[in-house]
């Protein structure tokens, strides 16, 4: 079963297991964790809270980064892709947005959304690679399926 260790990010501080780290050192964990597992799932709380993710912190980071930041409009997925995530989840975006990312966008782009089944539509309809469950949320389907399990700060691939 695939996995990858879940962080959450704030202020340019990352958090995980009750310890929090900042500036090298955040980076010096999260690189260690890439080299550990092959990625990390990057939860950016300010993203989600204020639109504005951690993007400095991001540019510093010589790993495979999974970013999910809420990005509410296409010049933030771009500003993601910029700074070299390799994946992006995105959150109740748009549908105008949503087709705009699939015309410019090569990187591999999941979905989450309350309504887990308009999720999967949306991933067939723009082509992307899957979807994003919460820890309460269950579906079966025919797409790469990956889940956010907050108290073991993992997400792992359920299909």
């Amino acid at each position: 079963m695939q996995e990858f260790p879940l962080i959450k990010v704030r202020k340019g501080k990352i958090k995980r297991k009750e310890q929090i780290w900042k500036k090298k050192e955040a980076i010096k964990i999260i690189e260690e964790l890439n080299k550990q597992y092959g990625g990390v799932y990057l939860i950016d709380l300010d993203g989600y809270r204020k639109n504005s993710a951690n993007i400095d912190l991001y540019k510093k980071i010589r790993a495979n980064i999974w970013v999910d930041a809420y990005p509410r409009y296409v010049e933030d997925v771009m500003d993601l892709i910029v700074i070299g995530a390799n994946r992006i989840t995105i959150r109740n975006m748009e549908e105008d947005y949503l087709r705009e990312i699939s015309e410019m966008c090569e990187k591999e782009i999941f979905i989450a959304e309350e309504d887990e089944k308009e999720a999967i539509k949306k991933v067939r309809r723009y082509g992307f690679t899957g979807i994003i469950l919460d820890e309460t949320q269950n579906l079966k389907g025919d797409v790469e399926i990956w889940k956010i399990y907050l108290n073991e700060e993992v997400v792992r691939r359920i299909r």
